[in-house]
């Protein structure tokens, strides 16, 4: 075509405003054990958890499978006769728990999916789009549960760039509940300042029973080592301009 236009549509109108997009850091934490509580403590009308490879999506299917549920796999590896009797067993509500491919993400219409899981982000971020597509449907609300580890806090951010809102949330005492803030550890801004070894043992000492003043205590000393540091660094500086001024002197 001569001179095309282009017209680009934001994510944030391809999610429909009906899923609540929520984000759950697995840290140190065993991600199956942490799908399993997902699941459980949702108790999902129909839930549809992606995975990014087939691989895991078996390693998923068959961790689930042996704490009781009861699973459909979707995936490269099922045949496609096996895949449409899945398929068909879904649509009569046999299964609660779907755990797929990107296979499903597209191409693949099931309804009455309540939520859907990330077991992970995907590697192309516009498939997070069509996997969370596959809830919120016919007017009905969905949930997306993302899980994520640290090392994928610039795939969150990207996601979050494009307009996705994610609600931060944790596992605590077998519910799931808000975080304030995620990004408040790594908001902090670490002073790279070194303090003398002297007023390190001052900040450092542990006491059984903090007496009165003991915190003020420290503060002065450490702004006395303060004030000390920058005389003698005022005094090397003039020190140093009259050996310059000196030299000079001399080789006039």
């Amino acid at each position: 075509l001569d001179n095309p236009h282009f017209e680009a549509i934001p994510v944030s109108t391809v999610i429909a405003d009906i899923i609540d997009n929520w984000l759950l850091a697995t840290k140190s934490k065993d991600k199956n054990d942490v799908l399993l509580q997902v699941l459980t403590i949702g108790n999902p009308y129909l839930a549809l958890v992606f995975a990014n490879t087939k691989e895991r999506a078996k390693e998923i299917a068959s961790y689930l499978r042996g704490h009781g549920l009861k699973i459909a796999e979707i995936h490269g590896d099922i045949e496609p006769r096996e895949r449409r009797r899945v398929m068909k067993a879904i649509q009569n509500l046999e299964y609660q728990y779907v755990v797929a491919t990107d296979l499903a993400a597209r191409g693949i219409d099931i309804e009455g999916v309540s939520h859907v899981i990330n077991d992970d982000i995907p590697d192309e971020l516009e498939f997070f789009v069509h996997r969370v597509g596959r809830t919120g449907r016919n007017g009905l609300p969905g949930l997306a549960i993302t899980l994520y580890g640290p090392d994928e806090e610039d795939e969150v951010a990207e996601l979050e760039s494009l307009g996705i809102d994610f609600k931060a949330k944790q596992i605590k005492d077998n519910e799931i509940v808000d975080v304030k803030d995620r990004r408040a550890r790594k908001q902090r801004v670490a002073t790279t300042k070194k303090l003398d070894p002297t007023m390190v043992g001052m900040v450092k000492k542990k006491k059984k029973i903090v007496k009165p003043g003991y915190k003020r205590r420290i503060k002065n000393a450490i702004k006395r080592q303060d004030q000390m540091d920058r005389r003698i660094a005022q005094r090397q500086e003039m020190r140093a301009t009259r050996k310059a001024n000196k030299k000079r002197g001399e080789t006039r």
